[in-house]
């Protein structure tokens, strides 16, 4: 959600160059060094300084480390399913001593048999003759303290200390369990946090036989000016003839509830989707999709839902759209779990949409951005992508590398261009017309410690042979999930003087970069129910972890090529001409409060509101 309520200005001095006037702040000359510098110093001194710090600590304690690999059998997820099953079987068993956290066994005790503790840390300054397993807590081996026997740790940390004694394996997850304490003190798994666009969605699923089927209603998770709110149902099947075959089909229809005079939308939509994947140590699959939907623009900003909430609330969209209808065939291939490659080939008629006038609850009587006009016409492509995923989670990581790229051919021979002027690109022909476009998109997360993350991001694409891109494959730079401290679209590749209402993006190429530190704050925001007769049944209702976050921005759109405010196709431009900002928040995990401020132009202080994590 897109929230720009406050803007606070600072004291600027004036710079004037041979081609332009500009206005930076009188500090932010060093800043902008800061930010650019941000990422190098994080990479090579925080490590560094890790490593020694852990070198020295280690002549006074033994600490189990946590980020350890697993098997190569391990599920991706915040802990493995494996592990997770474990845990739950170990504190439920009925023949398990449960300790309740924040416990000390005390010296010269003795505790026998199979133990589970839950929520706090567990000091063992006695003997414990069996396994341990400790769920959303540390485990300390004080001086003295012995353990003969197994011990299993989620959600905290190990530390023996010198005198400690444990002899057993020892398997640690930093990474808590998603589980609570029932009204019979036995746990179980906590359903999953759906995201803001999950909140509308109904579902039911039963099955036959082999035959699993899921029937679906649900918003699409979005609210934009091309469909109102679109609601997509239909059913789901899948069946698996044999534990390395599975085969399913899905069927929606999309029903766009935005009121629509004109012949350039039709108000329902569909997608078909049919897959086959054959599951062994190097998998594989096929798969089909025919469909007609509206399709996002420089879908690699903001997502879906959080576009929707600024749509609904603020009648602010922040993405272009066009009307997509065609065919699609992939075969992909999985050699391990983390990678997947994709080949693809389409064909689909691309067409421009105008802009309804759907209700939003405020500003409902101002009018929405227009929605440009693309290069419509019939297109041929065929692409290559790949996915490599090292994420311990996928909703809430904290750490692996998440790699995601690809190179897209397409073709035309009826294309109807849309009116540029010559400075943004050339004349492109109506037959005969191709062009070749890449995208890479890499993330990496870092756990540092039990309350310290560092995220890193990179992000480049655009045109890379062929003719010029189509309006709908141009990028731009600006906005809040981009390089927040400068305004939607700062950067489109407009030449002045160019009549472009729809602010549309023209850019043939962008890069951008972010890295961001995120510290855990102890802050608790809530009621704690308290049992009175029971301390282990006690539960807290309300927002449980709150992240400070630092973050840093950097990023450049450009058009390539040979002219006059053009980058020649080789290079990417100097990081001098890069637009930077730094900023500050405060993220709850369903809302994050921030501020960000550009520091290589005089733009104010902007506040905004996120609903998901920035990346």
């Amino acid at each position: 959600m897109n929230v720009l309520s406050t803007e606070y200005r600072v004291p600027s001095t004036e710079y004037r160059t041979p081609c332009s006037v500009f206005r930076v702040p009188s500090w932010a000359n060093a800043a902008r060094w800061l930010v650019r510098a941000l990422t190098v110093v994080l990479l090579t001194i925080l490590p560094a300084s890790l490593a020694v710090s852990t070198a020295l600590a280690q002549d006074s304690v033994i600490v189990i480390d946590p980020d350890a690999p697993v098997s190569d059998s391990t599920e991706r997820g915040a802990l493995p399913p494996e592990i997770l099953s474990e845990l739950l079987e170990d504190y439920n068993d009925s023949l398990s001593i449960r300790l309740p956290g924040g416990i000390t066994v005390p010296r010269g005790s003795m505790l026998g048999g199979k133990i589970a503790a839950y929520r706090g840390s567990v000091h063992v300054a006695g003997t414990i003759e069996g396994s341990l397993t400790v769920i959303n807590g540390d485990l300390v081996v004080d001086s003295g303290g012995v353990i003969h026997g197994d011990v299993l740790v989620a959600g905290g940390g190990m530390t023996v200390a010198p005198g400690g004694v444990h002899d057993g394996e020892a398997r640690v997850y930093w990474d808590a369990a998603p589980v609570y304490r029932e009204a019979d003190g036995t746990l179980a798994l906590r359903e999953r946090r759906r995201s803001v666009g999950e909140l509308a969605t109904a579902q039911r699923t039963f099955a036959t036989g082999k035959v699993k089927t899921t029937l679906r209603l649900t918003t699409g998770q979005t609210y934009n000016r091309i469909e109102g709110l679109p609601i997509v149902f239909g059913p789901a099947f899948e069946y698996r003839p044999s534990h390395d075959i599975f085969m399913r089909l899905d069927a929606r229809g999309i029903l766009r509830t935005a009121g629509n005079s004109s012949p350039f939308r039709d108000d329902f939509g569909y997608s078909v989707r049919g897959d086959i994947r054959f599951n062994a140590p190097r998998g594989f699959g096929i798969g089909g999709r025919v469909y007609s939907e509206i399709r996002g623009i420089e879908e690699h900003t903001l997502p879906k839902d959080e576009i929707g909430w600024s749509a609904f609330l603020l009648q602010r969209d922040n993405r272009d759209y066009f009307d997509a209808q065609g065919i699609v065939g992939s075969l992909y291939f999985f050699p391990v779990r983390q990678l997947r490659i994709e080949a693809n080939v389409r064909h689909e008629w691309e067409g421009s949409v105008r802009a309804t006038d759907p209700w939003s609850l405020l500003r409902n009587s101002e009018v929405w951005r227009p929605n440009p006009l693309i290069d419509d016409g019939h297109y041929n492509s065929a692409g290559i992508g790949i996915e490599y995923d090292t994420r311990n989670s996928g909703a809430a990581t904290t750490r692996g590398w998440w790699i995601r790229g690809g190179v897209e051919r397409g073709t035309s021979d009826d294309v109807a261009p849309v009116t540029l002027p010559t400075a943004v690109r050339d004349p492109i022909p109506t037959h005969s017309y191709d062009y070749t476009r890449l995208t890479l998109d890499l993330r990496r997360y870092n756990r540092l410690s039990a309350d310290d993350r560092l995220n890193l991001r990179l992000w480049a694409g655009g045109w890379l042979g062929g003719d010029p891109l189509p309006v709908q494959r141009r990028l731009s730079l600006g906005g809040l999930d981009l390089v927040p401290g400068y305004e939607f679209r700062a950067e489109t590749c407009a030449p002045a003087g160019f009549a472009n209402p729809a602010n549309a993006a023209l850019c043939d190429r962008a890069i951008f970069t972010q890295a961001e530190f995120r510290h855990r704050l102890p802050i608790r925001f809530g009621y704690t129910y308290r049992d009175k007769n029971d301390r282990e049944l006690d539960r807290f209702l309300g927002i449980d972890e709150v992240y400070l976050v630092l973050l840093g921005d950097a990023g450049k759109s450009w058009l390539t090529g040979d002219g006059p405010g053009r980058v020649p196709n080789n290079r990417i431009p100097s990081i001098d001409e890069w637009k930077a900002d730094l900023g500050v928040g405060a993220d709850a995990g369903w809302i994050g409060l921030y501020l960000a401020k550009a520091i290589t132009d005089g733009e104010p202080v902007r506040f905004f509101i996120r609903l998901e994590r920035r990346f």
